[in-house]
């Protein structure tokens, strides 16, 4: 039987987090997924973390740690999109989801270059252990499909075009539990980005 809430907490675990990305990619998750609501596009989720972290970044002025791109995006996203700081989750997410900037495009589809490996990597620590990034997303994108630990993993990973598919079991706690997961995200959320003050 998967501990849901003990694995959600070892995905955001303090020692793994650098940056803010697998924290709005959860959300993202946790706010999204349905049983019928269960594959996302990297790009798709990409377009949630911008819209989910578009009012932490503006009212902070700055990015919540040095390398964390979030901020980048909500200033590009104001400049080409001609949005206000003040503009609503779903404002932020039709602009990027639609935009046609090349240049913001980019920067969005990068934001999901490792977030989703990373967000499984604590599964397989000891497979990936001394392997280049690209080694490593190969490991996980092969092993978030495979039969036995994929059981604990939240979703897989597709070979072809870039999307995960949120595995079945995860699917049914996210939507029965969803009412206290969206509190509790939110509040490491805002834990992260105090902390990052």
């Amino acid at each position: 039987m998967i501990d849901f809430d003990k694995e959600l907490n070892e995905m955001i675990a303090n020692k793994n987090l650098m940056n803010s990305y697998k924290l709005y990619f959860l959300k993202a998750l946790i706010v999204n997924t349905s049983n019928n609501e269960k594959e996302f596009d990297f790009y798709e989720m990409a377009c949630w973390m911008c819209a989910y972290s578009f009012s932490d970044v503006c009212a902070l002025g700055k990015r919540i740690r040095p390398l964390d791109k979030l901020y980048d995006a909500a200033v590009l996203i104001i400049e080409k999109e001609d949005l206000l700081e003040a503009s609503k989750i779903s404002e932020v997410y039709d602009a990027v989801a639609n935009t046609k900037d090349k240049e913001l495009k980019q920067l969005i589809n990068s934001l999901c270059d490792y977030v989703p490996y990373r967000l499984l990597a604590y599964l397989w620590q000891q497979e990936l252990k001394g392997k280049t990034d690209r080694q490593k997303n190969q490991i996980i994108e092969e092993l978030s499909r495979s039969e036995g630990k994929s059981v604990y993993s939240i979703f897989s990973i597709s070979l072809r075009k870039k999307r995960i598919e949120v595995n079945p079991e995860w699917a049914t706690f996210i939507t029965n539990s969803r009412k206290r997961l969206i509190p509790w995200i939110d509040e490491k959320i805002d834990l992260f980005v105090r902390k990052g003050c």
